[in-house]
């Protein structure tokens, strides 16, 4: 998801306005992209707890069910991701390890 900005992981018309959210953001590309990737994990917090085993979380997160996402749906996850980095400003730095 780091790598590719979660391009794989929508189609195209929700990447571009994912991306368009990143360009208007500061820092959208390496701190609010942080924020959109927690989202996506407690979007799906229940299924990935279900899962048996480490590789079937894996394969799950390698093809989430978003092929029909729509412009409410991307909309929705960067509204909770923004209210994420409202709540937790300091996250991107406990991550990176500088305080």
């Amino acid at each position: 998801w780091m790598n590719n900005l979660l391009m794989r992981e929508m189609p195209l018309r929700c990447t571009i306005r994912l991306w368009d959210t990143y360009l208007s953001e500061p820092n959208g590309f390496s701190h609010f992209h942080l924020y959109v990737c927690a989202k996506f994990l407690t979007k799906w917090a229940k299924v990935i707890k279900s899962l048996p085993d480490f590789q079937a979380i894996m394969l799950f997160l390698q093809s989430l069910p978003t092929s029909r996402w729509s412009d409410d749906d991307i909309a929705e996850l960067v509204s909770e991701a923004f209210q994420l980095k409202c709540l937790f400003p300091k996250a991107v730095t406990a991550v990176a390890g500088t305080t």
